[in-house]
């Protein structure tokens, strides 16, 4: 049988790609770059070079991805200004970052590849040049002009004028930084935008199963756990040769919603996984380690992550270092929570900002002063139901519950804790405090103070006149209205009173 010609193999090549064949693909594109070096054809040997230095990277071998820039690099010394050295500069200014989390190279990077786009009319390093940018002013602090120059970006991804791998590869950038940054928001609209981008291409081809994982994590972050644990595992084995950090990420998610359903030998299993793939899988790991009463292995285990990581990467581990730290050394408790703070308030995030509130209210409660806890706790409950938190909102729930009981208010503990018991009934887990389920329940595990306050707006009063009705405070009615809602399952008053029809409650006062 006669050996295919050059276009034929770059062809088969890139079919094996879309066809999701990872493997197959990068063996006939490292025969594809000797046939074209060996012909002479120097620029397409650096870019099939530089494709499969990307393609090992994401399979988390880092020493063959160096080895292929290497080769890139070779080539495009003895050629003049190219296209190809834009995709090189590219792809060692990315790296520079993500490896040694330095932005520092990548913003100069950009300001390099948005002159060399300007002279070559080449739409795809612009594309590049934003990129860059946009990544590194996040890890800056500026997040606003980040996010603009990221949608500056995607224009010519989405009007095709990026190689798909590349463009695909930009969208796994941005969604895996929001993530990071935990502005699940933003990654909402991303991965929508992802799923979108990919539905109009193929269904077989790797980004395919990406969108799945990021859509996974945002269901695990809202509660929908047996979609996680039917279908996570398959979606991280199937990428797990093609982009391994995202099948680590895979894996991880699996292994958090094991540990918070109680599964601690499966979590155990996932974190394996995670770990095998290149994540250290914390706080997660140190976490379950918490769980089995093994308090001073996780402290260490996060020490160890801590020191390891950037500052991202850092204030991902921060919380939980504060919950495990809080009773037993307090001052360092204090430090990280104040790490902590800092890192909210220089990247800004709602999910930042949330952890930030939450590790101040454990500090505060640990020093003994419940009532600049409850605020605290307040402010990250608001911040966790507006992104859909609701794990992390059924904790803090039980935060609040602790220290109204221990300000003697004992009527609004019995409603947070009521609260958090109804979120974690939805989950289906247990509480995590003693007692926590009130006694005799009304529907949706609402209070009597709770079933009042829905019987006023079934009514139609407004803020002021449930206040004044019940003799409480506006704010108070607005406490009682935010837990009414998370517990039902609704975002608004006219969706709240259709419930209470449906649910029979009765308007306060009776007509």
């Amino acid at each position: 049988m006669s050996q295919p010609g050059t276009t034929e193999l770059a062809e088969l090549a890139r079919s094996q790609w879309w066809l999701g064949d990872l493997q197959q693909s990068m063996n006939l594109s490292e025969q594809l770059f000797t046939r074209l070096e060996g012909e002479g054809n120097l620029r397409e040997a650096a870019r099939t070079a530089l494709a499969l230095a990307v393609q090992w990277g994401l399979r988390g071998d880092i020493a063959v991805s160096s080895a292929w820039k290497g080769r890139a690099r070779r080539l495009l010394d003895t050629l003049p200004e190219s296209v190809e050295h834009g995709y090189l500069l590219y792809v060692e200014a990315n790296d520079t970052m993500n490896i040694d989390g330095d932005p520092g190279p990548a913003l100069a990077a950009s300001v390099q590849l948005r002159r060399l786009a300007e002279r070559l009319a080449a739409h795809d390093l612009a594309s590049f040049a934003s990129v860059l940018s946009g990544l590194g002013s996040i890890r800056t602090g500026d997040a606003a002009k980040g996010f603009r120059d990221l949608d500056e970006a995607m224009l010519p991804v989405m009007a095709g004028q990026v190689p798909v791998e590349w463009g695909g590869d930009i969208y796994c950038s941005v969604i895996h930084l929001c993530h990071e940054t935990a502005d699940f928001a933003r990654m909402r609209a991303w991965t929508d935008a992802l799923a979108r981008w990919c539905a109009e291409l193929s269904q077989t081809f790797m980004f395919s199963a990406i969108v799945r994982v990021h859509q996974l994590q945002l269901l695990s972050a809202e509660g929908v756990w047996d979609a996680v644990e039917q279908e996570m595992a398959a979606a991280g084995e199937r990428l797990r040769h093609a982009h391994a950090w995202i099948a680590g990420d895979a894996y991880y998610e699996l292994g958090e919603v094991r540990r918070r359903q109680g599964d601690r030998e499966g979590a155990a299993l996932a974190f394996g996984l995670a770990r095998a793939l290149g994540s250290d899988a914390e706080p997660g790991s140190a976490l379950l380690l918490a769980d089995s009463g093994r308090t001073e292995e996780a402290v260490a285990a996060l020490r160890t992550a801590l020191a390891e990581r950037g500052p991202v990467g850092r204030t991902r581990l921060l919380l939980a270092a504060v919950e495990l730290l809080a009773s037993r050394s307090p001052d360092a408790a204090a430090a990280y929570c104040e790490e902590l703070e800092a890192a909210a308030a220089f990247y800004g995030t709602a999910g930042f900002r949330a952890w930030a509130s939450h590790a101040r209210g454990i500090v505060l409660a640990a020093q003994g002063h419940p009532g600049l806890a409850a605020e605290e706790f307040e402010d990250a409950a608001g911040l966790y139901r507006a992104q859909r938190l609701r794990f992390e909102l059924a904790v803090v729930h039980e935060r609040l519950a602790m220290v109204r009981a221990a300000l003697g208010d004992v009527q609004t503990a019995e409603a947070e804790r009521a609260t958090a018991a109804a979120i974690r009934s939805r989950l289906g887990v247990g509480s995590t405090s003693e007692g926590a389920a009130p006694k005799a329940p009304g529907p949706g595990g609402l209070t009597p103070r709770e079933l009042e306050v829905l019987g006023c707006v079934l009514a139609g009063a407004g803020n002021r006149q449930i206040a004044s009705t019940l003799s409480i405070s506006e704010k108070t009615v607005g406490r009682h209205l935010a837990n009414i809602f998370t517990k039902i399952d609704v975002e608004s008053r006219t969706a709240a009173a259709a419930w209470a029809r449906r649910h029979r409650v009765p308007e306060f006062p009776s007509p």
